[in-house]
């Protein structure tokens, strides 16, 4: 009866830990996308020039993916309430910067403070659902993570557009700071872990240059290129610096004993080809939440709460296939899920892609929302599948910090060349930039679909091969 009252008590500690931990990841990810409908307000209120823009969603990711190398060391070193509190922390402070932010470099600091703490936070959250809860719960577990990882950016344009055309953008960044805050409040109350696993724990700080200068300067160089040309020095010499900083990131791993990112993760093959879908996955989606919004602004001559709009049905699908789809994983195994995913993905993104500029708003909100429900199956299928096969061999902790980095590097490419190609047309009735956009976003879903029809085998367990 003790053991039984016990028990109950240690699964109801996990599942407030892990609520408290989604709902944090989920506010990051809401804040990377919110002001993908309303930036053109934000920096007309600041006196900055529209072109700015994209150096907001830039500036996060790039931050972001600076803090996920740093994950596993911060697991190794920092009890997870300390590392719960500093993030929701640094979260705070850097809302309430842009909530009260004064010019644009005020609003560019509180983005990377929130992006700093979602950093941290989003490989704590899938180390969590895949250890703190059994192996045949485990696509249940990041199924209801991925309303952090798929839901949350999926709305974060909806509410930004919603509240900017309501109130005003500043409002936003309010809710956030009281949403931080609050959680502050509860992982005080709830957290109890306060124990160091590993005080001698060894921070390669050499390791951490090159990754951050890797990641950087591809990030800066894809970035450069969406809005010059690829002969400008901007655009080859940081993609030249970020490649040779990752192959010496690579290198380093190989000859140190505390690797900031443990290369073994990629021995396993279930690991290469789940990240290899998540590129391709994240490179349509997080390009989309971008393009959507200008394509309906710009091309369409809507509002932002309109822009919205088009969103918001499939966010609402995206919060009930999420946990909908990790438990379904368990129950039929990961490649029936992935491919029912699959096909909506690639037709949710070829029906954007056709819609013609002065059609009415309904008919990109139906194809966003049939995207959205085939991403918000693919990422908790693709993701519980490729970490399970790292459990036994205590990788958990670094295979999520290299899919998350992995898949933000092509969340920034992809991203990149959709605003590369909206800039290499005119202008004209049926702008032929934002569908072309639209296309490879639509290529870049068909080829996710390839990869779990062709990698993903039948069975629901397959040993590494």
């Amino acid at each position: 009866m003790g053991s039984c009252r016990k028990m109950n008590k240690s699964k109801s500690y996990v599942y407030a830990l892990f609520a408290i931990v989604v709902v944090g990841t989920g506010l990051g990810g809401m804040t990377q996308t919110a002001l993908n409908a309303m930036a053109d307000v934000v920096l007309s209120d600041l006196g900055t020039e529209i072109g700015w823009g994209q150096w907001l969603a830039t500036i996060y990711i790039f931050c972001m993916g600076a803090a996920v190398p740093l994950a596993s060391y911060l697991q190794r070193k920092l009890s997870v309430r300390s590392l719960i509190l500093y993030s929701y922390g640094l979260y705070l402070i850097g809302s309430l910067c842009d909530c009260l932010a004064v010019n644009f470099p005020m609003l560019i600091i509180g983005r990377v403070l929130e992006a700093l703490g979602t950093g941290v936070l989003m490989p704590l959250l899938q180390m969590i659902a895949m250890t703190r809860f059994p192996e045949n719960r485990h696509g249940t577990a990041m199924g209801i993570a991925g309303i952090a990882l798929g839901f949350a950016p999926n709305i974060g344009p909806v509410v930004g557009g919603a509240l900017c055309t309501a109130f005003s953008w500043r409002a936003m960044f309010l809710i956030l700071a009281c949403a931080s805050a609050v959680l502050i409040v509860c992982a005080l109350a709830v957290v109890r872990e306060r124990e160091v696993k590993d005080a001698a724990a060894h921070l390669d700080v050499t390791s951490l240059i090159f990754s951050t200068f890797g990641f950087g300067g591809l990030l800066l160089g894809f970035t450069a290129a969406a809005n010059m040309g690829l002969t400008e020095p901007l655009v080859w010499a940081p993609v030249l610096v970020g490649i040779a900083c990752v192959a010496l990131f690579v290198t380093r791993q190989h000859t140190i004993s505390e690797p900031l990112l443990d290369l073994r993760i990629f021995t396993f093959s279930e690991y290469r080809v789940s990240i290899v879908a998540q590129c391709l996955l994240y490179g349509c989606f997080m390009g989309m939440t971008l393009i959507i919004p200008l394509t309906v602004i710009e091309a369409g001559g809507h509002n932002a709460f309109e822009a919205g709009l088009v969103l918001f049905p499939g966010a609402l699908a995206a919060l009930v296939f999420e946990p909908g789809a990790g438990m379904a994983t368990d129950r039929f195994g990961a490649r029936k899920v992935a491919i029912f995913g699959g096909c909506f993905l690639v037709v949710g993104a070829l029906l954007c892609s056709i819609v013609p500029s002065d059609a009415p708003l309904w008919l990109m909100a139906l194809g966003q929302t049939l995207r959205c429900v085939g991403l918000t199956t693919l990422i908790p299928t693709t993701t519980s599948w490729g970490l399970g096969s790292l459990g036994k061999a205590g990788l958990t902790t670094h295979g999520s910090a290299g899919m998350i980095m992995s898949r933000q590097i092509a969340a920034s490419l992809a991203t990149a060349v959709m605003v590369f190609l909206i800039g290499c047309f005119p202008l004209s009735g049926e702008y032929m930039g934002f569908h072309s956009a639209l296309g490879f976003s639509a290529l870049l879903a068909l080829g996710c679909l390839l990869v779990v029809i062709a990698k993903i085998p039948r069975s629901r367990k397959c040993a590494n091969s």
